[in-house]
């Protein structure tokens, strides 16, 4: 029998698995993707390892400066505990995160979700923040329009509902539920950083879509913004509310419309001015809440969108310079992308460098340093760095207490998809 099973292991054109018999996983994804020898009486039992400590509590409860809490000296050592080795390997990169310690080792749930939910409650739940008031009153507004079916009124702009809309539109009632994960990637577009949550989507295959934006899991979003997954990582500011945010997109519109197409766009801005203005929203693209907010910003990723974290301008602490300009490294990347197999070794090594510049970083309590770096990895595009990402993201999200963050981060990297089609329904 053991010998069967053998030749059953060498034909299965699967990949091996890394860990062998090893292997504890029971995550479906996994087992249909890695192949796993057979197990003999000789092997001993597998036990799970200990997870890695967690900064999970306040090292003392002084406010510096910089809005961290604790004695710089405390938090110096407690990073070292905390921060994982986030190194490339010179044979190449291990964009795989299938390992003992991921936690997707969940057996899918097989129960439904209720008949009527609280999308406010679900959304919370499911979606890990909470969406501002002007999201549930542009729902409203759609329905005075067409109350059967609000879902359908932004057809002649283009747009579509999707995301924490879809939880307003009855498509998560009564459904099977779904692994916690999978809510965090529902229309996660490539490109998308953990502090985007999309709603609106084009219904043209470009990826255009529309997200709120904000800098803390704990705050409502700060603006709008909007993205073609299919052309770049770069977003555009529309506003800091949906109104403002598809106003900007129909103005866009009207410029290359036909006359019949143009009246119909024009009555449809009309309500929707005369709704903003009753609920006292502003439909500028850049208000006073979004100015206040860019003088926070410490740096600019690829993403351009900026990237705001707690920092002392007298200390400089919270943020230092990647030891690469953007240029150079917006270089590198291309050169590690386009590589041929013999010379990629020696790009990654020169990023290894640049990695290891933001961990030190990081162990000083600079942790705005290594967002920056995958950030700007993220928006670049480069397809084999997706572990690197994550682990720089949700190290340096923990460190800030963002561990929404650092959860939607890992979501993403584990299951990152190009393309428009990103529904989990």
């Amino acid at each position: 029998m053991a010998d069967l099973e053998k030749k059953q292991y060498i034909k299965d054109p699967r990949i091996p698995c890394k860990y062998g018999v090893k292997c504890y996983q029971k995550n479906m994804v996994h087992l249909s993707k890695y192949k796993h020898p057979p197990k003999t009486n000789k092997e001993t039992p597998v036990t799970q390892p200990k997870k890695r400590i967690k900064l999970d509590r306040e090292p003392t409860e002084e406010v510096n400066e910089t809005g961290i809490k604790g004695d710089i000296n405390t938090l110096l050592e407690k990073n070292k505990e905390i921060r994982p080795n986030i190194l490339i390997k010179n044979t190449g990169i291990d964009t795989s995160i299938d390992s003992p310690n991921t936690s997707s080792n969940i057996d899918r749930i097989s129960t439904r979700t209720p008949k009527n939910i609280n999308v406010r409650d679900f959304i919370k739940q499911k979606f890990l923040v909470e969406m501002p008031d002007d999201f549930y009153q542009f729902w409203d507004f759609c329905k005075g329009i067409n109350e059967l079916h609000p879902e359908e009124v932004l057809k002649t702009l283009s747009l579509i509902f999707v995301g924490p809309y879809d939880v307003l539109a009855g498509k998560f009632n009564d459904v099977n539920e779904k692994l916690n994960e999978d809510y965090l990637i529902h229309w996660r577009y490539y490109f998308d950083p953990p502090e985007f949550q999309t709603v609106l989507k084009s219904d043209i295959k470009t990826g255009y879509h529309i997200g709120y934006f904000r800098d803390s899991p704990e705050e409502l979003p700060i603006f709008l913004a909007s993205n073609c997954a299919n052309e770049d990582g770069t977003f555009t500011v529309m506003g800091d509310n949906i109104f403002a945010a598809v106003n900007f997109h129909l103005e866009n519109i009207l410029k290359t419309s036909d006359p019949f197409k143009k009246l119909k766009l024009t009555k449809f801005q009309s309500m929707l001015k005369q709704a903003a203005e009753k609920l006292n929203l502003s439909l500028s693209k850049n208000t006073e809440k979004i100015k206040r907010r860019n003088n926070k910003i410490v740096t600019r990723s690829f993403n351009k969108l900026g990237i705001v974290v707690p920092y002392n301008r007298k200390t400089q602490l919270g943020y230092r310079e990647l030891s690469l300009g953007n240029m150079e490294l917006h270089k590198l990347l291309n050169n590690i992308q386009n590589a041929l197999p013999e010379q990629k070794n020696k790009y990654l090594s020169d990023l290894q460098g640049v990695i290891t510049n933001a961990n030190i970083a990081t162990d000083e309590c600079d942790f705005g340093t290594g967002i920056h770096l995958a950030l700007s990895i993220l928006a670049h595009g480069v397809d084999c760095l997706d572990r690197s990402i994550m682990l720089l993201l949700a190290t340096n999200y923990r460190l800030l207490k963002r561990e929404v963050f650092a959860k939607i981060a890992e979501a993403h990297m584990s299951n990152r998809k190009k393309g428009t089609d990103l529904s989990i329904l």
